[in-house]
């Protein structure tokens, strides 16, 4: 990806990136304050990486953003190539950046990944994408396992972090334990937090435990493991491996 942008950025470019910095830098808040446990989740990646991944292995990072998380989570690894997608250009030139220390072939695609996946041609070990599956309904997010399932090497796996109810828990009753983490999240202005939660009650779509499981096997996984519970038991890390 380019490292800065083009030249003659008209008004309307202009406005977007101004629109992407004050939702980056509100993302970036929550991230540096560990509110959603990104630090525990990435952490338990390297763990996956790093004991089941000694040989070289292909990465796909899915929803990369800025990609500096999984950089961190992949660094000293046996990584031999990393693809990441994201549809912001903002976010993957951030990621260039942040992907410079990995000693292997980097290649950023600017697409939706729901368009993206059909067009991955090369077998890849390991699929990761975290929080970015919880605004499809459930026979999407099993219809993007199996898409997944398909373009996996022997002995790959696919790495989900994302909204996960209890068995028992519907949606409303998911909603109403986000809304009192409001405390929490110190860090937030009150107008910070009300567009996030005005986002998470309109988009957010938490399928609980039983439900990951069975959609692991649906699409063909031969385990289903739960790797990571947040201590707001709001959101899980699953593993599915080929």
């Amino acid at each position: 990806m380019p490292a800065s942008e083009p030249k003659g950025r008209g008004a309307a470019d202009v406005s977007t990136i101004a629109v992407f910095q004050d939702e980056w830098n509100t993302y970036r808040k929550m991230v540096e304050n560990n509110f959603l446990f990104h630090r525990e989740a990435y952490a338990r990646l390297r763990d996956v990486v790093v004991q089941d991944f000694t040989r070289q292995f292909h990465f796909l990072d899915i929803a990369c953003g800025d990609a500096s998380a999984s950089a961190q989570a992949l660094t000293g690894t046996a990584v031999a190539a990393y693809t990441g997608i994201d549809f912001s250009a903002l976010a993957l030139e951030l990621a260039a950046t942040n992907l410079a220390a990995l000693r292997c072939p980097v290649s950023l695609v600017q697409r939706d990944f729901l368009e993206a996946i059909d067009d991955v041609r090369e077998p890849v070990d390991i699929v990761w994408i975290g929080l970015s599956l919880h605004h499809l309904r459930g026979p999407e997010k099993l219809e993007f396992l199996r898409k997944v399932r398909r373009i996996l090497a022997p002995g790959g796996r696919l790495l989900i972090f994302e909204n996960t109810s209890p068995d028992g828990e519907d949606r409303p009753a998911w909603l109403e334990r986000w809304d009192l983490q409001r405390p929490h999240w110190h860090a937030y202005r009150e107008e910070e937090w009300l567009r996030m939660t005005k986002h998470v009650h309109a988009a957010d779509f938490p399928e609980t435990v039983s439900t990951w499981r069975a959609f692991g096997r649906d699409a063909g996984f031969r385990s289903t493991k739960d790797l990571y519970t947040t201590p707001t038991n709001l959101f899980r890390l699953w593993s599915f491996a080929t």
